[in-house]
């Protein structure tokens, strides 16, 4: 590892800010899906099925809120992990290329998602703001 190089435990809490932020995002959106099951209530037969949907979906958001909170909280936790001896010969190069491109493209493919949803938040917001 030279001077400039995170440690794998470095790595590990500067990747916290992932889980992190996924884990605020879901808790919000959870929020939101409790809100909206208040407002459509159950005064009728289908509103009360939506109303049980948006509740049973807020709890399944805050699950995996809860789980990538937790994830955040022990990579942070990891910062001064001692450095271990990684040798060389032992690393698939083309086993970890293939898995990092896979990695990257999942990446790339959730940003756009999450650009996507966004851009309907803001056109929902702009509905709601014209009331």
């Amino acid at each position: 590892m030279t001077d400039d190089e995170e440690s794998c435990g470095q790595e590990l809490a500067h990747g916290a800010e992932v889980p992190d932020q996924l884990s605020r995002l879901f808790a919000h959106v959870a929020e939101n899906m409790d809100v909206h099951a208040e407002w459509v209530g159950t005064r009728s037969p289908e509103a009360s099925r939506e109303h049980d949907a948006m509740r049973a979906a807020a709890a399944a958001y805050r699950k995996i809120a809860s789980a990538a909170s937790d994830a955040a909280s022990f990579m942070r936790a990891q910062r001064d992990l001692p450095v271990a001896f990684h040798d060389p010969g032992r690393l698939d190069r083309q086993a970890l290329a293939t898995w990092m491109r896979t990695k990257i493209a999942l990446q790339r493919s959730f940003a756009r998602l999450l650009l996507e949803h966004a851009a309907q938040s803001e056109r929902a917001l702009e509905t709601i703001s014209r009331g």
